[in-house]
């Protein structure tokens, strides 16, 4: 416990110095700080969200034969469990990506502390744009981030699915995000909204360079 207070400690420290040099203004210190740590996780998100796109990208190419697959062996579930294993190895495809499950276990404890750390600094208050305290909510800030997270997610990888299902899955985060953010202090709505546009750029990178790829 104490070596995670320190991290969180140092974390504020930093929100606190980046706001001195900014005329001790908090918010620029929580999105400055929230934009440095989402940058120094960008290769491994980005190393993330390439894999998982192309695994998606995979399982589309797949998806026929697992589904006759399904039919032929419906009545053998060791059997078909036994011939999707083996189609998933000729295509050195894992059923638990090992990189996806080390890679949320590495970035969780970094943005975890992060929002401790901006949820603590939040407290302190002060003003921002329109923002008349970052201690308060501000319903604004919770619409213009909600916007954000769904454009995050319209940008990162989309599944094999019907056009309203695809959607619900952009909507429904931006949704919880906006019910989230409507009782959480604005500081903690820019730290949100930081690492939505971090998230916007990351989807684009990946697409960029998968189309690179297929071309």
């Amino acid at each position: 416990m104490a070596f995670w207070s320190g991290v969180v400690d140092v974390l504020r420290e930093a929100i606190f110095a980046y706001a001195q040099m900014s005329h001790g203004n908090l918010a620029y210190g929580i999105m400055a700080v929230t934009f440095l740590a989402r940058l120094a996780l960008l290769p491994l998100t980005l190393r993330l969200a390439r894999s998982a796109a192309v695994q998606q990208e995979a399982m589309h190419r797949l998806k026929p034969e697992l589904d006759a697959a399904r039919v032929t062996l419906k009545d053998d579930p060791a059997g078909l469990a036994k011939e999707i294993q083996r189609i998933y190895a000729r295509e050195g495809l894992s059923m638990i990506p090992a990189v996806g499950c080390a890679g949320v276990l590495l970035q969780a404890p970094i943005l975890l502390a992060l929002y401790n750390a901006v949820r603590k600094c939040a407290e302190t208050g002060g003003r921002f744009l329109w923002i008349r305290d970052l201690s308060k909510p501000d319903v604004a800030l919770a619409l213009l981030v909600g916007a954000v997270t769904a454009a995050s997610m319209a940008t990162g990888p989309q599944p094999d699915a019907p056009a309203q299902q695809r959607l619900l899955m952009v909507a429904l985060p931006a949704v919880f995000t906006v019910i989230a953010l409507w009782q959480m202090a604005s500081g903690v709505g820019l730290y949100w909204g930081v690492s939505s546009l971090v998230g916007v750029a990351q989807g684009l990178i990946v697409r960029r360079s998968l189309a690179q790829r297929a071309s």
